[in-house]
């Protein structure tokens, strides 16, 4: 029930202004606009690796296999990790755009 109070009153001031016709497309806005931006961010992680070590991330793996520095290592682990959010972050939004 709290829950439910505090999405009425943050919707609320959207619908007032007349940005939105409603409470349900006030929060689908929203939280589509917050998971394009963790989309983009996890996308800037991934092209500065990439620009990083010329490669694509299937490449780096094979270049740096028994041959890895530490550094190279925490590359590693966050291009994987940048890999798999974004792909996380992709399927909530599909899931929201086809209203599963």
């Amino acid at each position: 029930m709290q829950t439910e109070k505090i999405l009425q009153n943050i919707t609320k001031s959207f619908i007032m202004a007349g940005l939105y016709k409603d409470e349900e497309s006030v929060l689908i806005d929203i939280t589509l606009d917050y998971i394009t931006r963790k989309i983009n961010q996890y996308n800037k992680t991934i092209r500065a690796l990439q620009k990083k070590y010329n490669s694509d991330f299937d490449q780096f793996t094979m270049n740096i296999k028994n041959k890895a520095s530490f550094d190279m290592e925490d590359d590693w682990m966050d291009w994987k990790g940048a890999m798999e959010m974004k792909q996380s972050w992709i399927n909530v939004q599909k899931m929201i755009i086809n209203n599963e």
